[in-house]
């Protein structure tokens, strides 16, 4: 008697190359998933450099808008690490804002020494952030409700200090340092060959992450061939077709700095025990919790390092702007939030990363950008990052359910 199961059973080479097409279709989906977002920028930045010309395809003008957007994307940041553990962190825009007031205030006002100044204005971050953790995971007390009243607490204390009005260097008064001020304007170019060490590092790091889509049915000497074909190639598009060179000579101190402070936050979530511990809480508290994380402890530390974020973030405002005005940070939460959330559609397969919250955060400005540039009022922008926001959280669910 012939045994029916046997006999139905597909053979195992046939087998064997169902798994191998199975396995292909996932990675293809994986790449076009993670890469939809960047196509659908870049076909709106092609569209505005049709309809705009060399007003928007300007090199010195678009690094310009990232430079004096460098706060924001710090934001981005700084709400990212609490978004990871699955925690919202309303504050930061206020401890931003109560930063910048000190790093102006205490300098030029009261006459402190300056590094006295940033330890100071660094620790309210570190403080406010350690304040939140304590209420989110001893008091039970909900996320939002904890940090907009914090970062209400912030704002309203600068108003009270600065008694609701400018806060700047008077004449004849003490000033900000020198070096201080240089540092954040955009004459103040980075060298190129440093630009180029980054990019060559960010190159390695590339080819060595896109293991993480190889077929495996592919043997490592032709996914090796691959990978350097494909980096060669982008290369040469981004030398002669998008004259990198000129890039790399428009990058100011600030912005190579919100690079290298990217990278060590980078490494810190994705490489290091703590960021693991945060990626496992944000996806099961409970299963991590099992698991022998200690929950409390990761999530405080998460809103203690948001914080210090969010206070560089001021200091960098300050230095940038000169003088601390009411509420000078407030307009800068949505588009934090914006940034954050298109990290998880930008280059990624739903998690937030940092890279993705920077490419993602000059992706919304730009856009913004380029209505004002087209004639549209600027009170429009807010509309334009709700609406990213929206979007970005509308497509990141989309693709977890497809998944």
């Amino acid at each position: 008697m012939v045994n029916t199961a046997t006999a139905t059973k597909p053979p195992a080479s046939e087998e064997t190359a169902e798994v191998a097409s199975q396995q292909s279709s996932l990675v293809r989906r994986k790449l076009i998933d993670s890469s939809i977002t960047v196509v659908v920028f870049l076909g709106l930045f092609v569209a505005f450099g049709l309809w705009l010309g060399k007003v928007f395809l300007n090199v010195d003008g678009r690094m310009l808008d990232v430079h004096q957007n460098v706060p924001i994307m710090l934001l981005g940041v700084a709400v990212l690490v609490t978004l990871v553990p699955g925690m919202f962190d309303l504050s930061v825009a206020g401890v931003a804002t109560l930063s910048c007031f000190l790093t102006i205030g205490l300098t030029v006002r009261e006459g402190w020494p300056f590094p006295v100044v940033l330890l100071v204005a660094l620790g309210l971050g570190m403080a406010v952030g350690l304040v939140n953790g304590f209420l989110i995971e001893r008091f039970k007390v909900n996320a939002f409700i904890a940090t907009l009243g914090t970062g209400g607490i912030c704002t309203g204390a600068s108003a009270v200090y600065s008694g609701g009005t400018y806060v700047g260097p008077l004449p004849g008064g003490p000033q900000l340092p020198h070096w201080f001020v240089n540092l954040a304007a955009f004459s103040s170019k980075a060298p190129s060959w440093l630009m180029a060490v980054c990019i060559l590092l960010a190159g390695v790091t590339l080819f060595l992450r896109l293991d993480s889509v190889r077929p495996p049915s592919w043997p490592q000497n032709r996914w090796i061939a691959v990978k350097t074909v494909a980096l060669a190639v982008i290369a040469v598009v981004l030398v002669f077709g998008f004259q990198a060179h000129q890039w790399l000579s428009a990058v100011s101190w600030i912005i190579f700095f919100l690079l290298v402070m990217a990278l060590v936050l980078s490494v810190l979530l994705q490489h290091t025990t703590f960021g693991r511990h945060l990626q496992a809480i944000g996806s099961n508290r409970s299963a991590a919790l099992l698991a022998g994380v200690k929950v409390r402890r990761q999530v405080m530390k998460s809103f203690v390092l948001g914080g210090f974020i969010a206070s560089v973030s001021g200091v960098v405002l300050a230095a940038g702007q000169g003088s601390a005005a009411p509420d000078v940070a407030a307009s800068f939460l949505l588009p934090a939030f914006a940034a954050a959330f298109l990290s998880t559609v930008v280059l990624s397969e739903g998690r937030f990363t940092v890279p993705g919250t920077i490419i993602g955060g000059i992706f919304v400005v730009w856009v913004g950008q380029a209505f004002v540039l087209g004639g549209v009022d600027p009170t429009w922008i807010p509309v334009v990052n709700g609406v990213v926001l929206v979007g970005a959280v509308a497509l990141s669910t989309a693709m977890r359910a497809r998944r």
